[in-house]
């Protein structure tokens, strides 16, 4: 028997697990996990091959994350949020009784966002501010010809504004970029969209830059021959994209605060931040703009499905699969759940706040 899942079209397949040469331990991207969580995926596995074979005279249904390119940090994090759904659907009389969660890589906050209000993807992850913009049907989504169907399940964790760049590209400064050959993200990302934001605010535009339009997965290659002399990304901290330069010789450049507190003055979910010292090796401290990154489902979907997956993000397995699965995954917490959220919550994830005392 072969089921056949149909991945949207602008989706890509979602990536698979890759096992490392130790049998003690499996490696998701690039973090190697203990031989407990093997174990447990390996068992989320079992199920998922149990539930296609149950599937032959029951419904089969993919709860699809939108998350962003392999090298980022939504892709991880929503891989893993995918087995925490498919443990959850497992439980007795559970409302995701029949679902798999699956991460699906897409373009970023943008895609994500109209892939959910469309009903391509059952959930997406997005930051705060563009989640602001589509449900305020504002900057990228003005013009819309319905009101935005997004509701918000949580929030996640901050995401920083990286800027990248080469060492020996003579670049100390933002506008150092100018006349630069720089990867600034492609159409429907967050980081795009807040990038424009950011040239803006220092009076410039992208004609200044000599722009490539690539996610952080694909200018490993060009930055390490030199094809481009940086690049940038809305991302937790660490990302891969980062880490796997470090030898060919890169840093972080520094937004001005004065203009990370203007910025924040108009678009108030995107606020000064920093990326420390030591989350990178030698890479010193980086002045930044951060914004919340987001969980977002249609308002459309039921109130129990829409509990039970605020449920599933902060169960005990669940968070044990983030803390050991990625180092960003240990931000994922119950108490923070309600940090930056810049669209109203879904009235089943605001049912769930409720009853833990979290939401007043």
């Amino acid at each position: 028997m072969h089921i056949l899942i149909r991945i949207p079209d602008g989706f890509t397949k979602p990536s698979a697990y890759s096992v490392s040469p130790n049998p003690q331990r499996l490696r998701v991207d690039k973090y190697v996990l203990p031989k407990w969580i093997f174990m447990t995926l390996a068992a989320i596995h079992f199920l998922i091959f149990s539930l296609m074979v149950h599937s032959a005279a029951n419904a089969f249904t993919p709860f699809r994350i939108g998350t962003g390119g392999e090298t980022g940090v939504y892709h991880p994090i929503g891989k893993l949020l995918a087995s925490g759904i498919t443990l959850e659907a497992k439980k007795k009389d559970s409302p995701l009784d029949g679902y798999i969660g699956v991460a699906q890589n897409s373009a970023g906050s943008i895609e994500n966002i109209k892939g959910v209000e469309s009903g391509l993807i059952e959930a997406g992850m997005a930051q705060a501010d563009i989640a602001s913009f589509a449900y305020n049907r504002e900057k990228m989504f003005a013009g819309a010809d319905k009101p935005s169907s997004i509701r918000a399940i949580a929030s996640l964790y901050p995401e920083k504004f990286h800027i990248v760049v080469r060492t020996d590209a003579g670049i100390s400064h933002f506008t150092d970029l100018k006349g630069k050959r720089i990867s600034i993200d492609e159409e429907g990302s967050g980081t795009l969209a807040v990038m424009r934001i950011i040239l803006q605010a220092y009076n410039l535009s992208e004609s200044d830059l000599s722009p490539v339009y690539l996610k952080p997965m694909y200018t490993h290659g060009k930055m390490k021959n030199g094809d481009i002399q940086g690049f940038v990304s809305m991302a937790g901290a660490p990302m891969d994209a980062v880490s796997r330069l470090l030898e060919t010789g890169v840093t972080l450049i520094s937004l001005d605060q004065k203009v990370t507190a203007e910025i924040t003055r108009h678009y108030p979910y995107l606020f000064p931040g920093r990326i420390e010292a030591g989350i990178y090796p030698e890479i010193p401290t980086a002045d930044t703009l951060e914004v919340y990154a987001l969980l977002v489902v249609d308002e459309k979907m039921p109130n129990d499905v829409a509990y039970a997956i605020t449920e599933a993000l902060f169960d005990r397995r669940t968070t044990a699969l983030l803390r050991e699965g990625h180092p960003q995954g240990v931000a994922i917490t119950q108490d923070t759940a309600l940090n930056g959220v810049s669209i109203p919550l879904h009235p089943g994830a605001e049912q769930f706040y409720k009853e833990k005392g979290i939401f007043k």
